[in-house]
């Protein structure tokens, strides 16, 4: 039994659309790459973002728990919260500040800043940073006498 040597495939519009479609192909992808690095970097600066939210909040939280403990100060508080954001944002933390406040039997924490966008193409650009938190002053508070 002899076998039967297959035939070249040949595209119906012969060599000259063989290599046009290479073409066609190679802009395509020439239009869709910066296209799709925009998004990407998009979806890292976002991500970044809600990171450094999440660490001004909690920052601010803890700190406000701290500066409400008994015993504790307003400036403990504080100082709590800027060792939280030095730890999660690094270096971006020197652009976030941190003001407390003690009246009425609660501690507020308020802390505010921007986060510099990683965008190559603009020097400038940052978004911005902020988070509240109250808390009640922890203290003994002596009940009705029984």
């Amino acid at each position: 039994m002899r076998s039967v040597p297959a035939s070249p495939v040949r595209h119906p519009g012969g060599p000259r659309a063989v290599r046009a479609e290479r073409g066609q192909a190679l802009v395509e992808a020439a239009l869709t790459f910066p296209l799709l690095l925009l998004v990407a970097i998009g979806l890292v600066q976002f991500a970044l973002f809600v990171h450094a939210q999440g660490v001004v909040t909690g920052a601010v939280q803890d700190g406000a728990r701290v500066a409400a403990a008994e015993g504790r100060t307003v400036g403990e508080g504080v100082a709590h919260a800027e060792a939280l954001l030095d730890a999660g944002l690094g270096r971006s933390a020197r652009d976030v500040t941190v003001r407390g406040s003690e009246g009425g039997g609660t501690v507020a924490l308020e802390a505010q800043g921007r986060l510099r966008a990683i965008v190559p193409w603009v020097a400038d650009a940052t978004l911005p940073l902020g988070a509240r938190a109250v808390v009640s002053k922890e203290g003994f508070r002596a009940g009705p006498a029984r």
